[in-house]
Protein backbone atom coordinates (compact mmCIF):
# COMPACT_ATOMS: atom_id res chain seq x y z
CA UNK A 1 0.00 0.00 0.00
CA UNK A 2 1.27 3.50 -0.94
CA UNK A 3 1.87 6.28 1.74
CA UNK A 4 -0.44 9.41 1.05
CA UNK A 5 3.09 11.55 0.42
CA UNK A 6 3.63 8.94 -2.55
CA UNK A 7 0.13 9.50 -3.65
CA UNK A 8 0.35 13.26 -3.31
CA UNK A 9 3.67 13.34 -6.00
CA UNK A 10 2.30 11.11 -8.36
CA UNK A 11 1.09 13.37 -11.18
CA UNK A 12 -2.59 12.92 -13.11
CA UNK A 13 -1.69 10.82 -15.96
CA UNK A 14 -0.08 8.43 -13.45
CA UNK A 15 -3.03 8.01 -11.77
CA UNK A 16 -5.17 7.57 -14.05
CA UNK A 17 -2.51 4.73 -15.41
CA UNK A 18 -2.99 3.17 -12.39
CA UNK A 19 -6.51 3.55 -12.01
CA UNK A 20 -6.93 2.10 -15.58
CA UNK A 21 -3.92 -1.10 -14.63
CA UNK A 22 -6.30 -4.66 -14.98
CA UNK A 23 -4.59 -6.29 -12.68
CA UNK A 24 -5.65 -5.25 -9.67
CA UNK A 25 -8.22 -7.27 -8.89
CA UNK A 26 -11.19 -4.95 -8.00
CA UNK A 27 -14.19 -6.96 -6.16
CA UNK A 28 -17.03 -7.68 -8.43
CA UNK A 29 -19.63 -6.51 -5.70
CA UNK A 30 -17.68 -2.93 -4.78
CA UNK A 31 -20.26 -1.41 -6.98
CA UNK A 32 -23.18 -2.21 -4.84
CA UNK A 33 -21.21 -2.01 -1.90
CA UNK A 34 -20.66 1.64 -2.61
CA UNK A 35 -24.36 2.48 -3.66
CA UNK A 36 -25.26 0.93 -0.31
CA UNK A 37 -22.70 3.01 2.15
CA UNK A 38 -24.15 5.83 -0.39
CA UNK A 39 -28.18 4.96 0.76
CA UNK A 40 -26.72 4.29 4.25
CA UNK A 41 -25.07 7.63 4.64
CA UNK A 42 -28.19 9.54 2.92
CA UNK A 43 -30.67 7.90 5.29
CA UNK A 44 -28.84 8.46 8.71
CA UNK A 45 -28.46 12.11 7.22
CA UNK A 46 -32.49 12.42 7.19
CA UNK A 47 -32.88 10.61 10.25
CA UNK A 48 -30.44 12.73 11.89
CA UNK A 49 -32.06 15.78 10.67
CA UNK A 50 -36.13 14.20 11.55
CA UNK A 51 -34.21 14.01 14.98
CA UNK A 52 -33.03 17.41 15.52
CA UNK A 53 -36.65 18.56 14.15
CA UNK A 54 -38.32 16.89 16.90
CA UNK A 55 -35.67 17.79 19.41
CA UNK A 56 -36.05 21.57 18.01
CA UNK A 57 -40.45 21.04 17.88
CA UNK A 58 -40.10 19.34 21.19
CA UNK A 59 -38.44 22.92 22.43
CA UNK A 60 -40.86 24.93 21.44
CA UNK A 61 -44.00 22.98 22.18
CA UNK A 62 -42.33 23.02 26.31
CA UNK A 63 -41.65 26.62 25.91
CA UNK A 64 -45.32 27.28 24.94
CA UNK A 65 -46.27 25.22 27.80
CA UNK A 66 -44.09 27.40 30.51
CA UNK A 67 -45.10 29.96 28.66
CA UNK A 68 -49.12 29.47 29.24
CA UNK A 69 -47.94 28.38 32.79
CA UNK A 70 -46.43 31.42 33.23
CA UNK A 71 -48.96 34.03 31.84
CA UNK A 72 -52.01 32.92 32.58
CA UNK A 73 -51.35 33.11 36.38
CA UNK A 74 -49.45 36.69 36.03
CA UNK A 75 -52.77 37.65 33.89
CA UNK A 76 -54.94 36.87 36.79
CA UNK A 77 -52.36 38.65 39.25
CA UNK A 78 -52.33 41.94 37.27
CA UNK A 79 -56.39 41.45 36.89
CA UNK A 80 -56.61 40.98 40.62
CA UNK A 81 -53.94 44.05 41.50
CA UNK A 82 -55.94 46.48 39.16
CA UNK A 83 -59.34 45.50 40.78
CA UNK A 84 -57.73 46.37 44.46
CA UNK A 85 -56.66 49.66 43.07
CA UNK A 86 -59.54 50.80 41.59
CA UNK A 87 -61.35 49.78 44.93
CA UNK A 88 -58.70 51.39 46.86
CA UNK A 89 -58.64 54.35 45.32
CA UNK A 90 -62.71 54.92 45.26
CA UNK A 91 -62.22 54.76 49.38
CA UNK A 92 -59.60 57.16 49.22
CA UNK A 93 -60.52 59.75 47.70
CA UNK A 94 -59.60 63.82 48.39
CA UNK A 95 -59.17 64.68 51.68
CA UNK A 96 -61.96 66.13 53.51
CA UNK A 97 -61.36 69.74 55.78
CA UNK A 98 -61.08 68.69 59.12
CA UNK A 99 -62.36 72.02 60.77
CA UNK A 100 -65.27 74.10 60.14
CA UNK A 101 -63.79 77.15 61.59
CA UNK A 102 -60.84 78.38 60.01
CA UNK A 103 -59.65 79.85 63.45
CA UNK A 104 -59.88 76.27 65.24
CA UNK A 105 -57.49 75.08 62.06
CA UNK A 106 -54.97 78.04 62.62
CA UNK A 107 -55.03 77.29 66.91
CA UNK A 108 -54.21 73.61 65.88
CA UNK A 109 -51.28 74.63 63.67
CA UNK A 110 -49.61 76.88 66.06
CA UNK A 111 -49.81 73.99 68.82
CA UNK A 112 -47.90 71.45 66.02
CA UNK A 113 -45.59 74.20 65.10
CA UNK A 114 -45.10 74.51 68.69
CA UNK A 115 -44.45 71.20 69.29
CA UNK A 116 -42.25 70.83 66.33
CA UNK A 117 -40.32 73.83 68.01
CA UNK A 118 -39.93 72.26 70.78
CA UNK A 119 -38.30 69.20 70.03
CA UNK A 120 -36.02 70.77 67.53
CA UNK A 121 -34.65 72.89 70.90
CA UNK A 122 -33.93 70.37 72.86
CA UNK A 123 -32.02 68.74 69.21
CA UNK A 124 -30.15 71.98 68.82
CA UNK A 125 -29.00 72.08 72.86
CA UNK A 126 -27.96 68.43 72.72
CA UNK A 127 -25.77 69.64 69.34
CA UNK A 128 -24.63 72.86 70.90
CA UNK A 129 -23.26 70.68 73.61
CA UNK A 130 -21.52 68.35 72.18
CA UNK A 131 -19.97 70.98 69.53
CA UNK A 132 -16.62 71.26 71.87
CA UNK A 133 -16.31 67.77 72.29
CA UNK A 134 -16.11 67.34 68.65
CA UNK A 135 -14.04 70.46 67.71
CA UNK A 136 -11.25 68.92 70.48
CA UNK A 137 -11.21 65.85 68.71
CA UNK A 138 -10.98 67.35 65.41
CA UNK A 139 -7.84 69.12 66.56
CA UNK A 140 -6.19 66.44 68.35
CA UNK A 141 -6.59 64.61 64.61
CA UNK A 142 -5.03 67.11 63.55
Amino acid sequence: MKRLEDIDRLSALDLDRIASDESIKVPVTLKRDIAVTARALEMASKEEEEIVEEKRSATHTRYRKILKMISYPAAAVAVITIGMGLSFQDSVSSPKDTFDDPRMAYVQMEQVFGFISEKMNAGMDIANAAEPVLEKTINALK
